[in-house]
């Protein structure tokens, strides 16, 4: 028991407290009797303003020996920490990129191997498609009457009619559609401020999702840089869900419109293009006698 008593005096932490206590304790002598101290009759320290500003000095001696390099040494571990986060985050953006552009020139090789010399990839258009997720973006392509190769992620779509993660490139004879995961469209959503001029970087753990779909994006659209149809990108299309939209509130609307502004704004900058932009409202059957409607329409 006396040994570890002994050594916990002996210890760092105990010597650096003791110090501390007692330069607090002589502070506070010498601020109330500092004044009594004289030297020939000379009371040099009778000034308050003298007194505080020895004090002031001693302290930040202090601070500089004994505070200022465990400080420094923490502000270092955090930017680390931080600097650690980004590293992950980044490598995980760089998977979904590399699975996206691997997946994107399968549909290449698929388009070339099905029809051969009919295929001139440098004619087609390529035509970004965009949107909230669900708004029926895969569903527009599914429906759209245009002959793709029967790839293997195209029947998996068909079959179980699920939402497109990623990105997904659909080449036909007469153009390329190119799906996107409706995240990438709606990414502000997943940044959550704590004030108003926070920044997604400040809470890495927070923002997580916001800063790796804001990477992905803003890397596959340097990849289409490469140019490989008749333009980097001839087109945006925003699929909007008409039932969401007529009822959700305006703020819905203005959303919609805001991340539209974005997305394009992205698109224009990164590929150094002016892009036309078209709207399709979806699910229009799901309104309320609109089924009516249609089926008087086939029969006429």
């Amino acid at each position: 028991m006396f040994k570890k008593i002994f050594d916990f005096v002996k210890s760092r932490l105990f010597i650096t407290a003791f110090l501390l206590c007692c330069i607090f304790l002589l502070s506070i002598l010498f601020w109330f009797w500092g004044s009594l101290v004289a030297f020939n009759d000379i009371y040099i320290f009778s000034s308050s303003f003298l007194r505080f500003s020895i004090i002031l000095i001693i302290w930040l001696i202090v601070f500089l020996f004994f505070l200022l390099k465990p400080i420094i040494n923490f502000i270092s571990s955090l930017k680390s920490e931080k600097r650690l986060k980004f590293k992950v985050l980044k490598k995980e953006a760089d998977e979904f990129i590399y699975k996206s552009k691997r997946n994107f020139f399968l549909s290449l090789k698929d388009a070339k191997e099905t029809w051969k010399n009919d295929l001139k990839t440098k004619n087609l258009p390529l035509i970004i498609i965009i949107g909230n997720e669900g708004a029926g973006k895969s569903t527009f392509i599914n429906y759209s009457d245009i002959e793709y190769p029967l790839s293997d992620s195209l029947e998996s779509y068909k079959k179980f009619h699920k939402s497109t993660r990623n990105f997904a490139l659909y080449v036909s004879k007469k153009g390329a559609l190119l799906d996107t995961e409706g995240n990438y469209f709606s990414q502000e959503e997943f940044f959550k401020p704590t004030s108003s001029d926070a920044i997604p970087e400040d809470d890495i753990d927070k923002n997580r999702d916001f800063l790796i779909k804001k990477n992905i994006w803003k890397k596959f659209l340097t990849f289409l840089n490469k140019n490989f149809f008749h333009s980097k990108l001839n087109g945006i299309i925003l699929v909007v869900d008409t039932v969401i939209f007529l009822n959700n509130p305006k703020e819905y609307s203005k959303n919609l419109i805001r991340y539209l502004t974005k997305r394009v704004n992205e698109c224009e900058k990164t590929l150094n293009l002016k892009l036309p932009i078209y709207i399709v409202f979806s699910k229009l059957d799901l309104i309320e006698g609109m089924k009516e409607y249609f089926d008087i329409f086939d029969k006429k």
